[in-house]
């Protein structure tokens, strides 16, 4: 019997007999008993900056950007620690105030607000959703690098100090989180938004977990255009433990945190597996978040392999309907360079822009879902074999079975041709299982290139 996470459950499932199995298992680390001293440390130790409070003037009007719901950053904590060392610096009360980096997802509720930075906060301070479909409450800010149009979140550019929290984790655009990314995509229009993702939709390699994407070196360009002026980045264990937090220069501070970030979030590929069983958590909310795990489970499958994702997805589809159906679109990609080039396309783009990187993937190995919180339709949509959460054991069988046969009549064929059947055959002489119990954050090692 075999484990794997299902949002904050645990399924248990079953693989025959006669298949070799691994697990991506991350290391286990020490993480400090008192995360508030952690906190304390990073912010008393600042990479690349001054401590905050030689940054910050008594007479500055200071924007704490924080992300949202569906990350689970310690904001609270790190507010706690933060408001007291800028109020203890001279800044007035009435002058700190909270952005939550929505990027293009949903608006958060008051009572998700409160859960993410405390009631007691959530009192004292305004905390505000970023701006992203709104005109009146953007701000023009000219041109990326790359000529794209950028607009920001109005409220978070009426300040004199920006300071960004985040986590650190595999991220399937800027092939890891945190620094500037808080600030671009994560408080940006929806457009610029999907400008970002259309270089992700078109990558002709997976990023997730990659060194010095070309994607994060030009948006950190930008960034140092317009001024972040500040970071704490976490880095958790699985578990959600806080083991190191970094504080700092958006850039020299996030480097160091993906230093730590791949000690939790790493596991070592022992050999490509014909099946990969891949959880998506903790990116459970909806499919727009947990088709990460694919990105994940993509570095382990081999060629004509199967990717299994576990997902929960209470939200469903997730902000962007679309999505599933652009996942199952064999054009997507066709479409995302017309969009590029300026022609009409119609729909979102955005869910074309990610749905783009899915449908390539599975236009590569066989996907499969399974999920009690997306219906068969759903993935029908998607082009997804779709199998409820009773049947997991049911799903893994199915995808040995559909491995190619293992016995061929190969007596007419020329020898070249021979000796590649053969090969190919080979693969699947003894195949095995790959899982992946946090594929949401877990990197592949000898899968990406620059670890």
């Amino acid at each position: 019997m075999y484990k794997i996470p299902y949002g904050e459950k645990i399924l248990n499932f079953e693989i025959p007999e006669n298949i070799e199995v691994f697990t991506a298992t991350v290391p286990s680390v020490a993480c400090p008993e008192d995360p508030y001293l952690e906190i304390n440390r990073a912010l008393d130790n600042p990479i690349g900056t001054e401590k905050i409070e030689n940054i910050v003037k008594p007479k500055d009007r200071v924007c704490i950007i924080c992300d949202d719901i569906t990350r689970p950053t310690p904001v609270k904590e790190i507010l706690e620690v933060m408001l007291k060392r800028l109020m203890d610096a001279g800044v007035k009360k009435e002058n700190i105030y909270i952005v939550i980096a929505l990027g293009s997802h949903r608006y958060m509720t008051k009572e998700e607000m409160i859960k993410k930075v405390g009631e007691e906060i959530y009192r004292d301070f305004r905390v505000l959703n970023s701006e992203f479909k709104d005109t009146e409450g953007l701000l023009d800010m000219g041109y990326s690098k790359t000529g794209a149009k950028i607009y920001v979140s109005r409220s978070v550019m009426d300040s004199d100090v920006r300071i960004g929290i985040g986590n650190i984790v595999p991220h399937p655009a800027m092939g890891w989180s945190g620094g500037g990314k808080i600030l671009y995509p994560g408080v940006t229009d929806e457009v610029t938004v999907a400008q970002f993702h259309i270089q992700q939709g078109l990558a002709n390699e997976n990023l997730f977990g990659l060194d010095d994407c070309f994607i994060r070196l030009e948006v950190e360009k930008w960034v140092d255009t317009i001024g972040l002026h500040f970071i704490v980045n976490t880095i958790l264990t699985p578990d959600k433990k806080l083991y190191k937090a970094v504080a700092g220069h958006y850039v020299k501070a996030q480097r160091e945190g993906v230093k730590y970030a791949k000690q939790v979030c790493g596991a070592k590929l022992k050999k490509p597996c014909e099946v990969v069983i891949v959880s998506s958590y903790p990116a459970d909310l909806d499919y727009w978040q947990a088709t990460k795990g694919y990105l994940s489970g993509a570095h382990g499958a081999v060629k004509d392999g199967t990717i299994i994702l576990v997902t929960p997805c209470p939200e469903g589809i997730g902000p962007h309907p679309e999505y599933a159906d652009c996942i199952g679109n064999d054009k997507a990609e066709e479409l995302l360079f017309d969009m590029q080039e300026g022609k009409p396309v119609t729909g979102d783009p955005l869910a074309l822009c990610i749905g783009t990187c899915v449908s390539k993937i599975r236009q590569k190995y066989r996907l499969v879902t399974v999920s009690n919180g997306l219906s068969p339709d759903e993935m029908k949509r998607a082009a997804v074999k779709h199998y409820p959460v009773e049947k997991l054991s049911k799903a893994v069988a199915d995808a040995l079975d559909d491995l190619p046969p293992m016995k061929m009549h190969c007596s007419n064929l020329a020898a070249a041709a021979l000796r590649k059947a053969i090969d190919a055959l080979a693969q699947y002489e003894n195949p095995s299982v790959l899982i992946i119990p946090h594929g949401g954050e877990t990197v592949l090692y000898s899968a990406v290139k620059g670890n």
